[in-house]
């Protein structure tokens, strides 16, 4: 008798899609920071649109948002399939993927507003920073 073990895809799926979507977004801010070097009037003269809050957005957004994203999708379906089994705590795995999207989102509201600690690719204040702790342990553990 063989019973069929059924994976938890949905995390899967979820990491997936936001890979896309935060890929295309940081992609797009990529974008409008290049031309803002070659037409600088494209910020309006509004403080959270200039280069250089965009620039912080466009790096953690692709690094740590897409290749997050990336990272916890490619991993959570390897781990269920090279293991055959499903994984070891479902709403921790549930977690994780709410968990990162809002560290994402609010990097995304705080980077253009200027509430950084001004360092290089560690730009997020500690509250975040405390979130992106919990959420990695969590990741560890499932």
């Amino acid at each position: 008798m063989t019973t069929e073990t059924t994976y938890n895809y949905k995390v899967v799926r979820q990491f997936s899609i936001m890979t896309v979507v935060w890929g295309i977004v940081g992609m797009l801010v990529g974008v409008i920071i290049a031309a803002q070097l070659l037409w600088p009037a494209l910020n309006f003269d509004i403080p959270w649109l200039t280069y250089s809050r965009l620039r912080p957005l466009h790096t953690n957004a692709v690094i740590f948002a897409f290749g997050g994203s990336a990272l916890f999708a490619t991993s959570y379906y390897v781990v269920q399939r090279t293991c055959q089994t499903r994984l070891f705590a479902g709403p921790l795995a549930a977690f994780t993927f709410w968990g990162w999207t809002l560290v994402i989102v609010l990097a995304a509201i705080t980077l253009p507003l200027g509430i950084t600690t001004s360092k290089e690719y560690a730009e997020l204040e500690w509250p975040i920073d405390i979130l992106i702790t919990l959420v990695w342990v969590s990741y560890a553990i499932v």
